[in-house]
């Protein structure tokens, strides 16, 4: 077999290891960051400090679609603030609490 071929086809088979070996690496980093993002996700919803039927609520309001949260800042006067959370239930009773003052 002519010399230039068989490094070709040398450089081939090395290349398609090499391109086996970072789709393995790929996959192992992909699933170490979704395990990251759970582990994001439970803490950020433990911090909420929601108990027992409180936080199956929440929960099952968040799997429904019904829960809208605000990106917003309340500060206490001291710099620190805390972000807030605000669902939909809430925010409708926030409107009808407006419209009975009315």
């Amino acid at each position: 077999m002519n010399k230039k071929i068989r490094r070709y086809l040398e450089e081939i088979e090395k290349t398609e290891k090499k391109i086996a070996d970072l789709q393995q690496y790929l996959k192992g980093i992909k699933s170490a960051l979704k395990e990251e993002e759970n582990n994001e996700m439970i803490r950020a919803i433990r911090g909420m400090k929601l108990e027992g039927e409180e936080l199956l609520q929440f929960l099952d309001r968040l799997k429904g679609g019904n829960v809208r949260f605000e990106v917003g800042k309340k500060t206490d006067g001291s710099g620190k603030g805390s972000f807030i959370r605000q669902d939909s239930n809430t925010e409708r009773e926030d409107e009808n609490d407006e419209k009975e003052m009315e």
